[in-house]
């Protein structure tokens, strides 16, 4: 940048020397044509120098990084998705409980991943608490957890 920044006041300085000392009339035209296009040349010289490519090696390092972010950023989605479903899972399970008066401390919902509809669905719950019958008719029917992948847990 500095030598970009000296040849431009170089350039500059030598075009401005040119022009005060030549004379007018035709030479003067030419000098003037001549100055100018060193002066071009000076302002676009790091354009001119440029490492095509170093660009394109920069510019696929970017994309590269980009590609990473934004796998990244959708795998951290994926899982604030799963977090969402298990405790929108759990909410109803409590919820459930509370209005069929069935003893209920706690619920602890497990989503997996469905790659062929690429959605997380309730696998299994661990309900802690007593086995309430109609709210483990629910859970299967509601949230399609079948009894089989359901965990009562009493106390004592």
């Amino acid at each position: 940048m500095r030598q970009w920044i000296a040849g431009v006041t170089a350039a500059s300085v030598l075009a401005a020397m040119a022009m005060a000392l030549t004379p007018k009339g035709a030479v003067k035209q030419v000098t003037r044509l001549v100055c100018g296009l060193m002066c071009a040349l000076a302002v676009a010289a790091p354009v001119v120098k440029l490492d095509l490519g170093s660009l394109s090696a920069g510019i696929a390092k970017y994309e590269q990084r980009a590609r990473e972010i934004t796998s990244q950023a959708e795998e951290e989605e994926k899982m604030l998705d799963r977090t969402y479903i298990e405790d929108r899972c759990r909410a109803y399970i409590l919820s459930k409980a509370a209005s069929l008066g069935a003893y209920v401390k706690d619920a602890a919902v497990t989503a997996r991943w469905d790659n062929e509809d690429t959605v997380w669905y309730p696998w299994t719950v661990v309900v802690s608490g007593g086995y309430d019958r109609a709210l483990a008719a629910a859970i299967e029917g509601e949230l399609g957890i079948p009894a089989d992948r359901q965990e009562w847990q009493t106390d004592g």
